[in-house]
C-alpha cells in the first residue's frame, strides 16, 4: 500500500477538529478527504495501516533479536 501518510494525517486531523467543533469547514475537509482516499473508505484505510504497523514491529523485532549475535560477532 503506498499512501501519503503525512497528507492523510493533516487530512485527518482536519476532519476531525472541524467535526468537533461543528466547524462550517467540515464539509469541505470531509470532502478533501474523500477525494485523497478516492474508492477507499477510512476504515479500509486504517485497517491497511494496522496490517503494515504489524509487519513492520514483527521485522523490527526480528532486527533487533538478531543484534546481539551481531555485535557478539564482531566484538
Amino acid at each position: 500500500m503506498t499512501i501519503d501518510k503525512q497528507k492523510l494525517q493533516k487530512l485527518l486531523w482536519a476532519e476531525a477538529a472541524s467535526y468537533r467543533t461543528d466547524c462550517a469547514d467540515w464539509k469541505r475537509n470531509t470532502e478533501a478527504l474523500q477525494d485523497f482516499l478516492g474508492e477507499k473508505t477510512v476504515e479500509e484505510v486504517a485497517l491497511e495501516l494496522l496490517v503494515e504497523n504489524e509487519r513492520l514491529t514483527r521485522q523490527l523485532g526480528e532486527v533487533t533479536n538478531g543484534l546481539p549475535n551481531k555485535v557478539a560477532t564482531h566484538g
